[in-house]
């Protein structure tokens, strides 16, 4: 390690100190790139917010779509429950009907069975 530092001090001097220019131009260089790194990062960070806000309202949308769901649900289970109930009395109804149109037969029948005595 001692040699290369060594080494390196070495060129610095010699050739009538373009080492010197070598390297100044080496620092601004890392200057250079160290501030575009940094503005990369920035934009990077900026960019992760907004991808973040877009994730914060898709959520958002996703749960407001997720409770129209939920109610969508809830109308049609009530929907069913009411055409079912609907669905019996309409049985109901009909099983009365029948009742009622046999006994009309019925006395039509009798109606028929005296007039013929």
């Amino acid at each position: 390690m001692d040699a290369i530092a060594l080494e390196a001090v070495r060129l610095l001097f010699s050739a009538g100190g373009t080492g010197w220019i070598v390297a100044v131009l080496l620092g601004l260089a890392c200057l250079h790139l160290h501030r575009e790194n940094l503005r990369a990062l920035e934009a990077r960070i900026e960019e992760t917010g907004t991808t973040a806000t877009a994730l914060e309202r898709a959520s958002q949308t996703n749960a407001a779509v997720a409770a129209a769901l939920e109610s969508r649900t809830r109308v049609l289970e009530d929907l069913t429950r009411l055409s079912s109930e609907i669905a019996r009395g309409v049985d109901r109804s009909d099983e009365r009907s029948r009742e009622k149109f046999d006994e009309i037969l019925r006395r039509i029948n009798e109606i028929r069975l005296v007039g013929k005595a």
